[in-house]
């Protein structure tokens, strides 16, 4: 019975690839005629100048036919003839001279006419500076928190003390923004235009004049990016239909809901109170690192704060460069996050970074120039890196093998896209994650992401992913394989 049942699997497997072979061959020779039709289309196709010269050599033709029935004699009929075919000719030729003269003049023409007009280039030019960065008048230790995004403490200094945050409080205006957008509240598209009230707020400023538009996108970008004060302000107005309070309203209810217990907003940019007229936005290292911890979460913030320069085009139709105020960016896996200062708050930085498996926020509040807030946040990463245990390394090869669809081979190896490691005592775990990915036209290129390295914390939850990439290049399975390999059970 065995036998019978091998025979007729194998005679089956064999009907199936004379089929396959005799529908191959039968497309190959289907597609030939195709090709010669079109072909003899084509050269029975003759140009204009061609077809106005053979109208009128019938013509002609005709005329001596009729010439013919008349009582002029043989010998005249046939000088006549032959003297029209001369004429015929040479009109050909004459043609044919005038025809391609035109083209050549039209190409001289164009060629002339294109070069004559070179492509005009917009000037680009930096963005006036407004903002005056003096000395700070905090004279108190510096504030900090640090701690990876699952909430494993690495530094706590006066995390608890509240402390004015100056334009840190523009994070939370575009969290805000941006929850109106979700909502269906507003659009990124949204065309904004400036009054001449919020035009000129103030210090870090978005070069722009009252009249002037743009999309509530590019207004949110020049926030995290430039800090500029009136693209918060036009947020504000935009979003609050009019009204700054219902907008501030919006921000003290998102720290609520994020558990950011000794925060307070009274404007939307952060402005000091010599400006405002109202009490300093007041915070603490610790809502920071609430703050940071929930907009790095947001994948079009997460974004745009990673953008080295804003260029946005005036109504002059330059190019305006906003170079971002983050000097971190790219150091230390450092890709945002925001920075601030007025005089009475010192200079303050929120910074996200991501090192391996490792998601941090570190936060500083009231050093007194902008290079010691540089520089106190390279020495605390500095120490961090000398703390991580490396566990994996990049590029290294996983054990298990990865199952691939529709591939030539059905599983296939893994490396690590970044290192892994542990800090302090940590105690993470690691569970592989094969994401069965199926080999599309292409195939599989070496680097693509064919699995997942879950970090897992003590309580079991997912704290961080690190991508398993191809080792190699592996080609899809053709069509025949794929019948093949499904009868046979996955055998072949």
């Amino acid at each position: 019975m065995v036998k019978r049942v091998k025979r007729v699997l194998v005679l089956g497997v064999a009907v199936l690839l004379a089929s396959l072979i005799y529908a191959e061959g039968e497309q190959e020779n289907g597609s030939v005629a195709p090709k010669e039709s079109v072909t003899v289309r084509e050269e029975k196709k003759s140009s204009p100048a061609v077809r106005e010269n053979s109208e009128r050599h019938s013509e002609v033709e005709h005329w001596a036919v009729k010439r013919e029935g008349s009582k002029i004699g043989k010998s005249e009929k046939r000088n006549n003839i032959e003297k029209n075919n001369e004429h015929v000719k040479a009109a050909n030729q004459k043609n044919l001279k005038d025809n391609k003269a035109k083209e050549v003049n039209n190409k001289n023409k164009s060629s002339k006419s294109n070069s004559s007009k070179p492509a005009p280039q917009k000037k680009v030019v930096k963005a006036i500076e407004h903002e005056q960065e003096g000395v700070s008048q905090y004279s108190g230790e510096v504030i900090k928190y640090i701690a990876t995004t699952d909430g494993k403490v690495l530094k706590d200094k006066m995390s608890r003390q509240k402390h004015p945050i100056a334009s840190l409080t523009k994070v939370m205006n575009i969290l805000v923004a941006l929850d109106q957008v979700d909502r269906g509240n507003a659009k990124l598209d949204d065309k904004v235009c400036f009054t001449s009230e919020i035009v000129n707020m103030g210090g870090s400023w978005l070069n722009a004049k009252a009249g002037d538009c743009y999309t509530l996108r590019d207004l949110l970008r020049a926030e995290i990016i430039y800090s500029a004060n009136n693209a918060a302000y036009l947020v504000a107005y935009h979003i609050g239909h009019g009204n700054y309070d219902n907008f501030v309203k919006l921000m003290n209810e998102k720290a609520k809901e994020l558990g950011m217990k000794d925060t307070h907003y009274y404007t939307p940019a952060g402005l000091p109170s010599s400006m405002t007229k109202k009490n300093m936005d007041i915070s603490t290292a610790y809502d920071m690192y609430l703050l940071g911890k929930r907009a790095i979460r947001d994948e079009r913030l997460r974004a745009w704060m990673k953008e080295s320069e804003l260029v946005l085009q005036n109504s002059e139709g330059e190019d305006v460069v906003y170079n971002n105020r983050n000097h971190l960016l790219d150091q230390f896996g450092i890709y945002g996050l925001k920075t601030g200062f007025h005089a009475q708050a010192g200079y303050n930085m929120i910074v996200s970074s991501k090192i391996g498996n490792l998601e941090i926020i570190s936060v500083t509040l009231g050093n007194k120039t902008d290079s010691d807030r540089t520089e106190d946040q390279k020495k605390e990463f500095t120490q961090l890196e000398k703390r991580m245990i490396p566990v994996y390394k990049a590029g290294q090869e996983i054990g298990s093998k990865f199952k691939v669809k529709n591939a030539q081979q059905k599983e296939i190896n893994g490396v690590l896209s970044s290192n892994v490691y542990q800090i302090d005592n940590t105690n993470y775990r690691f569970e592989v994650k094969d994401l069965q990915v199926t080999a599309e036209k292409q195939g599989i290129s070496k680097g693509d992401v064919i699995g997942k390295l879950e970090v897992l914390s003590n309580d079991n939850k997912v704290v961080g992913t690190v991508d398993i990439l191809a080792q190699n290049n592996y080609k899809q399975l053709s069509v025949f394989g794929r019948i093949l390999r499904f009868v046979t059970f996955g055998m072949a």
